[in-house]
């Protein structure tokens, strides 16, 4: 509601003199203050228009906070790798600061149907950002100003410039290749809640800039000029007569920004993925040419539009040049191989040029197969070369569950059946542990769900080739893998994967390596995706192993020293209760010990990976932690 100038009954002359004499002069330079009343000049120094870039700048200082928080904590685990690092991760007063803050980032409220939270450290970040802008957006009144005239509304002032501040930061996060990864250590996928989060609050803020110009833009236009003989309200004078630029490309910028958000949500990107992805690029298109056009250039708004082009276009730039250098000037080729259960063994000779980690993600274009079309894909194999590699030191493996009906399934049969290869443009890698190296630690337990098996699959391998090469840095004495899936049968690979696992496992000693196999049900259906569950109702049971695997074990050999066949194996019937399973292992550890965790699988397993883990860091950290004293976890998730 308007306030009317009686509500005005302030003493002007108090407000002038406390205002600045800058926004004075500059507010008189831009009005013609001839027809406006004492009161009307006071109302017009109280939140100045001319201040409103101070609240833009005021979001982008909070952002570079976060990113500069985050770039230290960074440096901290790049530090952790050498000796002077792992001194200092001994400390028993910063293994307990380490922990508290671990605890807060590790705990993850559970999904509620198809709403999925973020960890709680990202929930109290992105929590204490949208409270700072929202009190701030609503705490200084009056909203309004007293007539048209007088000034467009505060409130809508401020929010556009809050949501301008905040817009070179949504593109940041976004990008696939960015400077928040290169500067932080977290890759494009775990940024991606922030972009998400970001979005969502530019949204609000875009409406809280719209409503109260709706509002205002109420009051009927005096027609002393003789322009509005049809007495026609200010916005639509201003709109749709007068034809100013503000409005009708703010409500065109709208439009598409809401799709953007709405539209994003789980449900429909997860069941009209590639419709959603066209969708959403024309739609950022749209958003991006009218809010350039709804700026105007007001408050120096276009100065950050530009910067937000330089940090995208940048990104886009250092993308594309990195995917044309590791593909070479010859395209890679890729062979599909048909495995049982609906899997597609995918086996890529990379150009000398590139280069991946253990655990890292790369996005395939499969150019016979779906040209426009780009895939994630984990890889499943480690850049390593060992005595019983199955393929050179620059071939990348990766297995795909597919649906024979739909997607990209059909088109990789039919290059599997003939035999054919086929040219990928490799886009990556991203992702994986990043600065982060589980070698520092003594004790590595590696849990997967489902597919997640390709994910540990690497790190695992990336293990033990360390070991075997008593690579410098490497301190981990024990490795632990546990896997967990439905159906016995469904397993993604399972012969493949066994034979993977032996070749590895056979370069070092009997007792580092323990895999453990969960099977969660007995039969499978036509329907079943390899997966695994979380808190069960009935605890894992152990054993012995079947005839199947005798058989295959019979065939395999192993060199000198190698465990004996299929022994590092236990298959177990049941669900894995993974809060006790890990409480066990931290149990177990002796206190000079620590603890890496490498989790891949649906987010109800990683979930309940990140509650056990994070309450062992709150046990550390108010110093009742029997066992291992220090506990780091890393998570991968199907969905991001």
């Amino acid at each position: 509601m308007l306030a009317s100038p009686s509500e005005w009954s302030f003493s002007a002359g108090a407000l002038v003199e406390r205002a600045s004499a800058e926004a004075v002069a500059a507010l008189w330079r831009r009005h013609d203050t001839s027809s406006y009343t004492a009161a009307e000049k006071a109302e017009m120094l109280i939140d100045p228009y001319e201040e409103a870039p101070k609240y833009a700048l005021a979001a982008i200082y909070f952002i570079l906070a976060g990113i500069g928080l985050a770039a230290i904590g960074n440096l901290f685990t790049v530090l952790r790798r050498t000796t002077f690092g792992r001194r200092i991760a001994a400390n028993r007063v910063v293994r307990r600061f380490r922990a508290g803050f671990r605890w807060i980032a590790c705990s993850q409220p559970r999904a509620i149907g198809w709403i999925r939270f973020p960890t709680t450290g990202t929930i109290l970040l992105i929590s204490s950002f949208w409270i700072f802008i929202l009190v701030w957006s609503l705490s200084i009144t009056p909203y309004y100003r007293s007539r048209w005239n007088v000034g467009s509304p505060p409130l809508a002032i401020r929010t556009g410039l809050f949501a301008l501040g905040i817009f070179p930061f949504i593109l940041a996060f976004g990008a696939k290749w960015n400077w928040v990864t290169f500067v932080t250590g977290y890759s494009h996928e775990k940024l991606q809640v922030v972009h998400q989060w970001l979005s969502h609050l530019f949204l609000v803020l875009s409406l809280l800039h719209t409503f109260p110009f709706v509002m205002a833009g109420r009051e009927i236009r005096p027609n002393t000029d003789g322009k509005n003989p049809h007495l026609y309200s200010q916005i639509y004078y201003s709109g749709w007569v007068a034809h100013k630029v503000y409005y009708w490309s703010g409500i065109a910028a709208l439009v598409p920004l809401a799709w953007l958000c709405w539209g994003s949500a789980t449900p429909l990107r997860n069941r009209f993925y590639e419709i959603f992805k066209y969708l959403h690029f024309v739609s950022a298109i749209l958003f991006s040419g009218f809010f350039y056009i709804h700026c105007n250039r007001l408050l120096g708004s276009w100065h950050y539009l530009w910067a937000t082009a330089i940090l995208y276009l940048s990104s886009v730039i250092m993308r594309f040049a990195l995917l044309f250098v590791r593909n070479g000037r010859s395209i890679p080729r890729a062979t599909v191989e048909l495995l049982p259960e609906s899997t597609v063994r995918v086996l890529i000779s990379c150009p000398p040029g590139h280069r991946w980690k253990a655990g890292q993600h790369v996005f395939l274009n499969f150019i016979k197969a779906r040209p426009l079309e780009s895939h994630p894909i984990t890889v499943a194999n480690a850049p390593w070369l060992h005595p019983n590699a199955k393929a050179g030191p620059r071939t990348m493996m990766m297995l795909l569950r597919i649906s024979p009906r739909s997607g990209l399934g059909p088109s990789l049969l039919e290059l599997a059946s003939t035999g054919s290869s086929t040219p990928v443009l490799i886009d990556g890698p991203y992702g994986g542990l990043m600065t982060s190296d589980l070698g520092v630690h003594e004790h590595v337990v590696l849990l997967a769900g489902g597919g997640g098996v390709s994910f540990v699959s690497s790190i695992l391998q990336d293990l033990c080739e360390r070991k075997a090469r008593n690579f410098e840095g490497i301190a981990t004495r024990k490795v632990e893998v546990h896997w967990a899936v439905k159906n016995e049968g469904s397993s993604m690979a399972r012969a493949w994967l066994d034979d993977h696992f032996a070749s590895v496992v056979a370069l070092v000693p009997d007792d580092f390596v323990r895999i453990h196999f969960y099977v969660t049900k007995s039969a499978i259906t036509s329907d079943d995706v390899a997966e695994a569950a979380i808190v069960p109702a009935v605890p894992a049971i152990a054993e012995e192993k079947s005839e199947a695997h005798e058989s295959l074990n019979s065939k395999r050999s192993f060199t000198s020293g190698s465990p004996t066949p299929l022994s590092y194996f236990t298959t177990h019937r049941g669900r894995p209760q993974l809060p006790l399973l890990l409480s066990q292992i931290f149990l177990s550890c002796p206190s000079t010990q620590s603890v890496g965790i490498a989790s891949c699988g649906p987010s109800e397993f990683t979930t309940a990976v990140r509650n056990a883990v994070a309450k062992r860091q709150k046990e550390i950290f108010l110093g009742v932690a029997e066992g291992a004293q220090e506990v780091n976890l890393h998570t991968e998730e199907f969905d991001w």
